[in-house]
């Protein structure tokens, strides 16, 4: 989610480009997007919550939002206030980050989310890095898999076979370091059954083979890998590059 003081992102996918609002919510993204900015200066706050937490927080189906967006005005309604979106222009960041903590805080009082399996799963999955099936999460869970599938994709947007290789690939890339790139060696395969399932793998999933994949040009996948994932440091090492 995120809230653009000043400047304006644009995101280009494919040979389109489109504006965004200035406060934008967007959940999983499935097809390949860039972002950018014509503006001299951008200065723009990011929430990046749990991928559960939009459903939690504003009773939405996120299906209806993948690969495209809302406005969180609408979402937050009357918390989201012209005397508060003022603030934000006026506020240094560490106090649009308060600012942004007290309205999400009072939205999730409003909400009164109740957690269930599917925040479980999503525990499962990380926990064991991506390396588990949807059989073996439907059995723990006791669920039905046809209906596992369906409340996952309305809470997280995307199938559950999906999100499980994002995680992966996330895990594979915060082992990522310059003495070692193991994107490139045997040692990203320990998460597939051999290597070339996981050359084969990762050529769907990036368009190109490990080999000549340059981590240079994917800053963003090291910074916000999972085991690094403190977002906050992750935004401002990219606005320090």
């Amino acid at each position: 989610m995120g809230f653009q003081i000043e400047g304006r992102m644009q995101v280009q996918m494919g040979p389109y480009i489109y504006d965004t609002e200035k406060y934008y919510v967007n959940a999983q993204t499935t097809i390949p997007y860039y972002m950018c900015s014509s503006d001299d200066c951008l200065k723009v706050v990011v929430a990046c919550l749990r991928p559960t937490a939009l459903y939690h927080l504003f009773k939405i189906n996120v299906s209806k939002i993948i690969n495209t967006g809302a406005n969180p005005k609408h979402l937050f309604q009357d918390r989201l206030s012209q005397s508060r979106q003022h603030l934000l222009i006026q506020n240094t960041t560490e106090d649009n980050i308060q600012l942004l903590n007290s309205i999400f805080m009072e939205q999730f009082n409003k909400a009164k989310p109740h957690f269930n399996f599917i925040d479980a799963t999503i525990d499962f999955i990380i926990k064991n890095r991506g390396e588990i099936k949807i059989d073996e999460l439907v059995l723990k869970l006791n669920v039905s898999k046809r209906y596992f599938q369906k409340k996952f994709k309305e809470m997280i947007g995307i199938q559950p076979s999906l999100y499980i290789k994002i995680i992966r690939y996330n895990f594979i890339f915060s082992s990522l370091t310059d003495e070692s790139l193991y994107y490139k060696s045997t040692s990203a395969s320990l998460y597939f059954y051999d290597s070339a399932h996981y050359s084969k793998d990762f050529k769907d999933y990036f368009g190109l083979p490990p080999s000549k994949f340059d981590p240079e040009q994917h800053v963003f996948l090291k910074l916000t890998a999972i085991e690094k994932a403190v977002w906050v440091n992750a935004f401002q090492s990219l606005s320090a590059k």
